[in-house]
């Protein structure tokens, strides 16, 4: 019998599929027209609008922000950090432990001790005699591994937050929170949102691994916002602004609810939030005013109206005079897609208004040329009616 006596230390596939979130901002048509926010500039505007992906993310990357965030808009969960992911640590991408793995402390000083150390052989031993075999092809093999490593760690990179994916944390709860704007109301975007968790969460397990200590909650929060125009994406209900979903036992409710504990979807339709919430929560009512309408406050009144540290600090990251040049050219960017979606929404409307009103008309008209006909048979049948009594014919 023989027994390993050094394991290899890495054997890493050298090829990779990064997984985007988002498409990244164009800055390429900035030059062919007027910049909005000299525009803005202009007219007072001093914050941006919050909703807006790009902003959002930069607003959230502050590690002192977070918190407050998670803690007003998920109920009952007790947050004191997070770690935000990026598309190389995300659990929808399968090389996410490699990742992790290859840049920690440890794995670098080890490579450095063998590099350093060109006497370092595998090999095995021999469990009756204890003879050292070396295997030539494994020590080469480990030697040529430490000689790319370097170029392995490039080959998958650290996480860097370039604003091209979902908005992602792992909080120290060692759960997950996946969190979404959505500006342009859309059909179907609860089974998109659902798909993105559910998604988001079976991507955790890896084939031919024990799951029990690494599949986490995954909390899918939605944030629905209006963007400039206040757009409503709940219409039919008015009276809700949160929804909040769970995987519930449907049969056996009447001796007490029973949930399977792994995926959630939190959903704030914030144009159908109240000025005051029941609650009176102020932490949660100073983020609703930041993302409802933040953007159409002076400093005065944010100062005047928001109590909360933590949205203070994002109010003075989101002004539209302090952005960094790349987020402002996404912030641009979108404001200008968003502009598109509103002329093209706002033409569209009036034609089918107009198709309507071309419709009803014409109705109408018909209606009112058979409604004079059947008028015009029934006094031609009352003369002949007459006549006929008249002449005394039955």
């Amino acid at each position: 019998m023989k027994k390993l006596l050094l394991m290899t230390l890495l054997s890493l596939c050298l090829g990779s599929t990064l997984i985007s979130y988002g498409e990244a901002a164009s800055s390429s048509s900035y030059s062919e027209r007027e910049e909005p926010l000299a525009k803005r500039a202009r007219t007072g505007q001093v914050y941006g609008i919050a909703t807006y992906d790009a902003l959002f993310k930069y607003v959230l990357s502050e590690d002192t922000i977070r918190p407050s965030f998670f803690h007003a808009f998920v109920p009952d969960l007790t947050i004191t950090s997070s770690q935000r992911l990026d598309e190389h640590m995300n659990p929808l991408q399968e090389l996410q432990l490699l990742r992790e793995f290859i840049h920690r402390k440890d794995t670098s000083e080890t490579v450095s001790r063998i590099s350093a150390a060109p006497g370092v052989c595998l090999g095995l031993v021999d469990s009756s005699s204890s003879d050292f075999i070396k295997d030539d092809e494994a020590t080469t093999f480990l030697h040529e591994m430490m000689g790319h490593f370097e170029d392995i760690k490039k080959a998958f990179p650290r996480a860097k937050y370039d604003g091209t994916m979902d908005f992602v944390c792992k909080l120290d709860t060692g759960d997950y929170a996946m969190v979404e704007m959505q500006v342009i109301p859309q059909n179907y975007w609860d089974r998109r949102a659902l798909a993105y968790v559910a998604a988001f969460y079976g991507n955790q397990l890896r084939k031919g691994e024990k799951w029990e200590h690494h599949i986490k909650k995954v909390i899918g929060i939605n944030i629905l916002g209006g963007g400039k125009d206040d757009r409503v994406h709940w219409s039919d209900t008015p009276g809700q602004y949160v929804r909040h979903y769970k995987f519930q036992e449907q049969i056996h409710e009447a001796v007490g609810k029973r949930y399977i504990d792994g995926i959630e979807l939190i959903q704030y339709s914030l144009m159908n939030a109240p000025e005051a919430p029941p609650t009176s929560d102020q932490e949660k009512q100073d983020w609703i005013t930041f993302f409802k309408r933040g953007h159409r406050m002076s400093e005065d009144q944010v100062r005047e109206h928001i109590k909360t540290p933590a949205v203070l600090e994002a109010f003075d990251k989101a002004m539209l005079s302090r952005l960094p040049a790349s987020i402002k050219r996404a912030y641009d960017e979108e404001d200008h897609q968003f502009d598109i979606y509103s002329d093209y929404t706002e033409k569209f409307v009036a034609e089918q208004v107009a198709k309507e009103l071309a419709k009803s008309r014409a109705q109408a008209i018909e209606k009112g040329k058979t409604e004079g006909l059947l008028e015009g048979k029934k006094e031609g049948l009352l003369v002949a009616a007459l006549g006929m009594k008249k002449l005394k014919i039955p």
